[in-house]
């Protein structure tokens, strides 16, 4: 369940912040935020990347007394891409 709440104030906080660009810069261009929510997207699919990559090394793994775990990270990333790039799609 902390998965969808962290997901869930991620998304709506990338919503919120390039809803609020693209007002600012393109008087609500749904192209334009269109966009944006895409470049959004991309960024947190790296995201995941690297943290499912460089978190797998042996120091970082025995390293397992944090509260969260790389996986988790990783899925919440991708997540956040799925939705964003769903939202972005429906912009169209």
């Amino acid at each position: 369940m902390r998965l969808f709440k962290w997901s869930a104030i991620w998304i709506a906080l990338v919503i919120l912040i390039t809803g609020f660009l693209s007002y600012i810069a393109y008087d609500l261009d749904l192209a334009a935020w269109q966009t944006q929510l895409r470049t959004a997207g991309s960024i947190f699919f790296m995201i995941a990347l690297i943290v499912g990559g460089v978190l797998t090394t042996d120091s970082a793994y025995r390293n397992r007394k944090r509260f969260f775990y790389r996986e988790e990270w990783s899925f919440i990333c991708i997540l956040v891409t799925v939705f964003l790039f769903g939202i972005s799609f429906l912009l169209s």
